[in-house]
């Protein structure tokens, strides 16, 4: 994999633009000492992205991913230590498995390339990478991370962070269908659809769609062909244009009225903040699949690649996480900006600071708006890029598909609404399981410093017990 690579690239695009448009964003953002850190955070977090993207071997790859993910935690840590150590702890296992698969793969065949790795180690890598990409039941440190991490961090770590997991992915990949990734990817964009409908926090709802939005990414690489994989970096470069986007706008609101739950949020920010909320539109019709937009060319792909295997179980749930994507942010648009009317109640305003440099906020913004629209109304670029024949965005049964898909959204939003603002909030097992199992390693801890008494006889009866055993084990299997 040398310099020039067009998956390499491709990923290296969407960290600079998005990185970019953060550095703007933080202009306004943030004052005096802590602008400079954060600027500097972010310029680190864009080098160690590139050195991650173009490293020749897992090992290297792991050090720079390992780098990003210390900025980040750096980042986090300055609003909430907990959630930062949570991000912190999970990447660094994450990391560990990566090093575990690398390493057993370079006894195996001599070699830690990244790529396909020896069927026995690539479920270490493969799980490694699945917690970095929130796979569900490793997700948990997601959320939190980017509900309570400042705006500009959440934007970087939905952007690119996360990508990171599935570029590795896509290199560890063989061309060949994955059912693994196909349910998960599956199982991901539902599951990541319904807890974000749960959501009254807007900066949570945005970082359960992230999870929506990697499923998609995920089940493309699972389809094992060149358009599979075309349709997976393709999405993860309109991702990061339009949840980048979407997370700055959400900052705004946070910025101007001092929180960002959407019961609170019931007034007139349409009115009060028009261009953002005309930027926020843009970046729900992305995400929603709205034709023309970079969202819509990315999800063709990928429904055109499934649809070329006969992979239709797939593509059904993807057009039924689509609908809820569409319900999601009519909520997010509709009680962040529109449902108090233009005189409507709301929270305290910080004017101030939410204006006084909204120019910078704005220009990183619209860079982000304005590679979304190009990427949708001239889809063929990237795909060209990509050395993808693919003339037929645009076809009428592409659009019929998305604007039916959008459509149904609307309507059970407007049938839904009154119950989605209610305060609702359910409950999904893996969520809870981890709030029940989160203090079992602090208790393994705990037992293993009481065993440290200090005492020699401890230790040499500790020592005859376990070579007993051994023996004993031995004595079994090798008769």
């Amino acid at each position: 994999m040398a310099f020039g690579d067009p998956m390499s690239l491709f990923f290296a695009v969407s960290s600079t633009v998005l990185s970019v448009a953060v550095l703007f964003y933080n202009e306004w953002y943030f004052e005096g000492k802590e602008r400079r850190t954060f600027n500097f955070l972010t310029v680190g977090c864009w080098v160690a992205s590139i050195g991650a993207l173009f490293a020749q071997d897992w090992l290297v790859f792991v050090v720079f991913v390992e780098v990003v993910s210390l900025i980040l935690w750096r980042m986090i840590s300055f609003t909430d230590t907990k959630a930062a150590l949570i991000y912190l702890l999970a990447q660094l296992g994450a990391a560990g498995l990566i090093l575990i698969g690398a390493a057993g793969a370079s006894l195996e065949a001599g070699t830690m390339a990244v790529g396909p790795v020896p069927s026995e180690w690539r479920w270490f890598v493969l799980v490694g990478l699945g917690v970095k990409t929130a796979f569900p039941g490793v997700h948990f440190w997601l959320p939190k991370a980017h509900s309570a991490a400042p705006t500009p961090a959440s934007a970087l770590l939905s952007g690119f962070a996360v990508k990171l997991g599935i570029y590795g992915i896509a290199r560890l990949g063989t061309f060949a269908s994955s059912p693994e990734l196909l349910i998960i990817g599956s199982v991901m964009a539902i599951f990541g659809v319904l807890k974000a409908l749960m959501q009254h926090d807007a900066k949570r709802l945005l970082a359960y769609h992230t999870v929506s939005q990697l499923g998609y990414m995920v089940a493309a690489l699972g389809v094992g062909t060149l358009l599979g994989l075309a349709g997976a970096l393709y999405h993860a470069l309109a991702h990061a244009l339009f949840k980048g986007l979407l997370f700055l706008s959400v900052g705004r609101l946070e910025k101007f009225y001092g929180t960002k739950d959407l019961r609170l949020l019931r007034g007139s920010a349409a009115w009060d903040m028009p261009y953002t909320f005309v930027l926020f539109i843009v970046g729900a019709l992305a995400i929603s699949g709205f034709p023309g937009m970079s969202g819509f060319a990315s999800k063709v792909m990928i429904k055109e690649a499934l649809k070329e295997q006969g992979m239709y179980p797939v593509y059904w749930v993807l057009q039924a996480a689509g609908v809820g994507t569409v319900i999601s942010f009519c909520k997010l648009g509709y009680y962040g900006f529109l449902s108090g009317g233009k005189k409507g109640a709301i929270v305290g305003r910080k004017e101030g600071l939410a204006y006084s440099r909204g120019s910078f906020g704005f220009l990183g913004m619209v860079i982000l708006a304005a590679g979304t629209v190009f990427l949708g109304f001239d889809p063929e670029v990237t795909s060209g890029f990509l050395k993808i024949s693919m003339p037929g965005f645009f076809g009428w049964d592409n659009v019929f598909s998305s604007l039916l898909v959008v459509s149904l959204g609307v309507g059970i939003f407007y049938l839904v609404k009154d119950f989605l603002s209610s305060g609702f909030r359910g409950s999904v097992v893996l969520d809870g399981l981890w709030k029940k199992i989160q203090h079992v390693p602090l208790a393994v801890h705990f037992v293993i410093v009481k065993m440290h008494s200090g005492r020699l006889r401890f230790y040499l009866t500790v020592v005859v017990f376990a070579t007993l055993a051994i023996l004993l084990y031995l004595a079994k299997h090798w008769r």
